[in-house]
């Protein structure tokens, strides 16, 4: 059996280990609701301020954490791993940035639209959720362990989000808050687009890894789907905000003009 084949068969037994994290998302994650066809429009556009402002502490260190991973796989041993993280970690730098912008105009919109005003400082002011601070020191775990060829699972997954739910997010955006919505959302838009290409070089890498160290399978599909866990809380606990700010809106006297 040629080393191609090996790669490719260990591969698709992680792909196969992995499912079962990947189904949970689907389920806990709140995306059933994000995109049910009687999705309330109020909460939804609710969801994408909450989604970004709190989402910048989810991405403001994502650059810092995959070079870092890569200079500590350099430093084991792990050579050639260790230098595609550090150069993909080149292509994440200043995405919370995005984020900030679109939970802006996000509320300049509403605000165009919708009595009471909202305040975009107020959202970006808000405290880290506590799935934040799991995913955050979920990568510093990974980083500080013997294991930090992890990131690449962590990646893997993540950034697969984008390409599973993604357009279909998108989709519904426009569907329920009309077409102008996306002009709002660069951070999401963006991933929908460079996330394929991000998720083609993981899955190499993925088989590399399992390649040159099959015993690194367990480890690889444990972090793979707590990273998964981690931010299907995240995205739920933004949904959960949503509508509990649409319920106290409709005892303020919610008014809109369009």
């Amino acid at each position: 059996m040629s080393q191609t084949t090996v790669k490719q068969n260990l591969y698709e037994v992680y792909e196969s280990k992995i499912q079962s994290a990947r189904t949970r998302f689907g389920q806990n994650s709140g995306m059933l609701d994000v995109l049910a066809p009687d999705m309330e429009p109020i909460v939804l556009e609710l969801y994408f301020i909450y989604f970004n402002a709190l989402g910048v502490a989810m991405t403001d260190s994502v650059e810092d954490w995959i070079r870092r991973a890569g200079e500590r796989c350099q430093e084991l041993g792990f050579t050639e791993i260790g230098e595609l993280l550090c150069k993909h970690a080149q292509q994440e730098a200043g995405h919370h940035l995005m984020m900030i912008e679109d939970t802006r105009t996000l509320v300049n919109r509403w605000n165009e639209l919708r009595t009471p005003k909202l305040d975009a400082q107020w959202f970006l002011q808000l405290p880290i959720a506590q799935s934040t601070k799991y995913y955050r020191q979920l990568h510093e775990d990974v980083i500080a362990s013997e294991a930090p060829f992890a990131q690449v699972a962590i990646e893997y997954e993540i950034e697969g989000l984008s390409v599973r739910y993604g357009s279909q997010v998108l989709e519904q955006a426009k569907k329920i808050l009309g077409s102008n919505i996306t002009e709002n959302l660069s951070f999401m838009e963006e991933h929908v687009l460079v996330d394929v290409g991000h998720t083609q070089l993981n899955a190499k890498l993925l088989k590399k890894l399992l390649g040159e160290n099959p015993e690194s399978m367990r480890t690889l599909v444990k972090i793979g789907g707590t990273a998964l866990d981690t931010y299907a809380s995240f995205l739920n606990h933004c949904l959960s905000l949503a509508k509990t700010h649409w319920e106290q809106l409709k005892q303020e006297g919610f008014a809109t003009t369009a």
